[in-house]
């Protein structure tokens, strides 16, 4: 069902679930993970620096995906994030986004980030949420 798995990665610590939660899901759907890092730079060598870390982060991640036999692949664009995650997912022809939510409640509502929001209300594919440690 899900062959073309997109997770965009923020870089912190909600990552490590949502890159478990999307590595299970291609494993069991006989998917491919591709993880995403939209940086956003002001100054072209700000741009490479940050190309080159998020390369190496998304590496990382990579390697221990790999460790659990789940095929992935490193994509980073550069720009805002919530166009830069859509468009990718189009690019890619993803059937399915993972991302991370923060999942805050204040009276009993849920409110995710405002990328995560964008991506969810303009996104073709379907968006997975996940809340950290879940």
């Amino acid at each position: 069902m899900y062959k073309r798995i997109l997770v965009p990665l923020k870089g912190d610590e909600t990552d490590e679930s949502v890159v478990a939660h999307a590595g299970e899901l291609a494993r069991v759907c006989g998917g491919r993970v591709t993880l995403l890092r939209v940086i956003h730079a002001h100054s072209r060598d700000e741009a490479t620096l940050l190309q080159e870390r998020a390369r190496a982060y998304l590496g990382e991640k990579i390697d221990r995906l790999a460790e659990d036999g789940v095929s992935a692949e490193p994509m980073v664009a550069t720009g805002e994030p919530a166009p830069g995650i859509t468009a990718a997912a189009v690019q890619l022809g993803a059937d399915l986004i993972v991302m991370a939510t923060h999942g805050h409640t204040e009276m009993r509502h849920v409110f995710v980030g405002s990328v995560t929001e964008d991506v969810v209300r303009s996104a073709t594919a379907p968006v997975l949420l996940v809340r950290p440690g879940g």
